[in-house]
């Protein structure tokens, strides 16, 4: 067995027994552990960069929207497909109605038009509440940052 394969069986055991010892009250976070140790498992490799969640401003045509990206679990890179698939995420999109949509993008937030991003933790989204679960939140509106043509596409729109 190389070193590689080594290394990340041990990986995958150590996560399995710290995650099979925490117990949550939320469905949210078992949403995002199991999410977490599919991808260690299978050794799925998220292409999307980023999470986009945009909404209908007004009558005119304009939007308000939000991306995420550079999502993180204790250090660690998360896809944004993991967090999209979680309610407050988007629930993979169950949530979209002709008003406010979500949807991952292989682009990045700045990419897709967005400007200064914020880092943000999230207490309510850890698999447990030591964890430590952040992620970039970048916003777009009519009035002081409008959103690009690209976001807006992204989102599905």
């Amino acid at each position: 067995m190389n070193l590689y394969k080594m290394n990340r069986l041990f990986i995958i055991i150590i996560v399995s027994i710290f995650l099979g010892n925490c117990q949550s009250k939320e469905q949210s976070r078992e949403d995002i552990s199991s999410l977490v140790i599919n991808n260690l498992l299978n050794g799925v490799a998220d292409r999307n960069k980023s999470l986009v969640v945009m909404e209908v401003a007004d009558l005119g045509g304009s939007f308000t929207g939000s991306c995420y990206d550079t999502f993180q679990l204790n250090g660690g890179n998360v896809g944004p497909t993991a967090y999209f698939n979680t309610p407050p995420g988007g629930a993979g999109g169950l949530l979209n109605t002709n008003i406010k949509k979500y949807a991952v993008s292989t682009s990045s937030c700045s990419d897709l038009g967005f400007a200064s991003g914020t880092n943000f933790g999230s207490s309510s989204q850890r698999p447990n509440p030591d964890d430590v679960f952040t992620f970039k939140m970048f916003t777009c509106d009519p009035n002081n940052n409008p959103c690009a043509r690209s976001a807006i596409t992204a989102a599905g729109f």
